[in-house]
């Protein structure tokens, strides 16, 4: 296999960058904070301000965290599972949304698995979610660590 010098994947990059074909980084938080989120793509209405992180399995927050987002005009809620940070170094970021009634969606699809990098989503309640529960779940690996998200019901 042919070796590029620096410049060559330099150019490469700034080539991708100019074409859309790599998302640039969003502004790093420091050590414990959470930056500020990218772009919820296609997840309208209001966020409820909560972060609910993933766990190790030593218990502690890290890896990833989830968001979601209520839109009172389509009564749909919709959530997202980013890395943190929003790097692209972690693999097999997976999200699941439940209702309360068994209903679910999820990305990437079971019967489609993809190896997500950088966020899962935007998955929606595909039915009137008006005073109905949801809860999350899903896992990302980050350095050879396994992050869980399973959150109690929310947005109730």
């Amino acid at each position: 296999m042919k070796r590029l010098r620096r410049t060559q994947l330099l150019g490469l990059g700034v080539m991708a960058l100019m074409l859309g074909l790599v998302a640039a980084p969003t502004a790093q938080a420091a050590p414990g904070q959470v930056a500020a989120a990218p772009a919820a793509d296609e997840c309208s209405g209001s966020w409820d301000g909560k972060t609910y992180w993933a766990k190790s399995p030593s218990g502690s927050n890290g890896g990833g965290y989830a968001r979601t987002y209520w839109n009172a005009s389509t009564k749909h809620n919709c959530a997202k599972f980013w890395s943190s940070p929003y790097d692209g170094l972690a693999s097999n970021i997976t999200l699941y949304l439940f209702g309360d009634g068994g209903d679910y969606a999820a990305d990437p699809p079971p019967e489609h698995p993809a190896n997500y990098h950088y966020y899962a989503g935007p998955v929606y309640t595909w039915f009137d979610a008006t005073n109905e529960c949801i809860r999350l779940s899903g896992s990302l690996t980050r350095g050879g660590v396994k992050y869980t998200l399973n959150t109690p019901k929310i947005r109730c």
